[in-house]
């Protein structure tokens, strides 16, 4: 029983590990990127890091598809920043080939392709999108249609607002017969959790393709998710993790709220062998 205790108790700190780490995670980035990046007035911190935003990019040959549609202009400076920190963080460390593409009434794409992922590469990245700028609606159909044209695509990661100018059954039904062509997942990251016809599509669509749905955590929710980390898990009179909206940090807390129960369960049993042992006469052997 002390064996099993003690490693549920070293599976749960590994747990809370990942959850830290997808919620924010270290920069890592060049000192040049860093010191142009500073020039520029993109604003980093220790703490800050692109899985929060983005998820965690798991392809090697991506596209990364940026709603700049009218209602994303008060998101839009974060978002920018954001990018820039994924260009670095995700891509550069561990991506083969990368695009960009914005979508509005219109599309825009960095490159006409996937290219190879140098350092030239994510400095001209890099200032492409420091020029992006927010208006118009949401051509989120028009948007896929021209990255899976990508060749060697694997996988996509689409961030907006809200649902597309579109029906959202002709925006699914058409990636499916994209899908029978060529084999990409789709990842979906919501900017609006709370409108819920918007957040319903989005899962259909990361579903749809296999794959992951996200929503990036809020600064109220962080805020009581650093206090819990700080007071730790094991205590059955801990406080439990907020609900999480994307498909990672929700099927993590699960995780964690199962492993803390079976601690729960292993010291209660603990306790009750102690007790049953200490209540046992002592058997003299004179």
């Amino acid at each position: 029983m002390e064996v099993y205790i003690r490693h549920l108790e070293k599976v749960l700190r590994r747990y809370v590990q990942r959850l830290q780490w997808l919620l924010s995670g270290p920069v890592l980035c060049s000192r040049t990127w860093y010191r142009q990046s500073m020039d520029r007035g993109v604003m980093m911190t220790a703490a800050s890091g692109s899985r929060r935003l983005f998820g965690t990019v798991l392809e090697s040959k991506v596209c990364i598809l940026l709603d700049t549609s009218g209602s994303m202009g008060p998101y839009l400076q974060q978002v920018k920043t954001e990018l820039v920190l994924l260009i670095w963080e995700q891509l550069w460390k561990c991506c083969d080939s990368f695009n960009l593409l914005s979508f509005a009434e219109s599309l825009q794409s960095w490159q006409d392709t996937l290219v190879e992922t140098t350092d030239a590469a994510c400095h001209e990245a890099m200032q492409w999108v420091t020029h992006l700028q927010a208006q118009g609606s949401t051509s989120i159909l028009q948007a896929l249609l021209k990255a899976f044209s990508f060749h060697d695509l694997e996988g996509l990661y689409l961030l907006t607002d809200g649902k597309p100018d579109t029906s959202c059954s002709l925006v699914l039904n058409e990636v499916q017969k994209l899908r029978e062509k060529r084999d990409v997942k789709v990842h979906t990251i919501s900017l609006n959790c709370s409108d819920r016809a918007a957040v319903e599509f989005l899962r259909k669509l990361a579903s749809f393709t296999g794959g992951r749905y996200h929503c990036p955590v809020g600064e109220d929710t962080l805020s009581k998710i650093h206090s819990l980390l700080t007071k730790g898990f094991i205590n059955e009179k801990d406080p439990t993790l907020p609900p999480f909206e994307g498909d990672d940090l929700r099927i993590l807390a699960q995780e964690i709220t199962k492993a803390r129960s079976f601690l729960w369960q292993a010291q209660s049993f603990r306790s009750q062998l102690q007790k049953k042992n200490d209540a046992e006469p002592k058997v003299s052997l004179s």
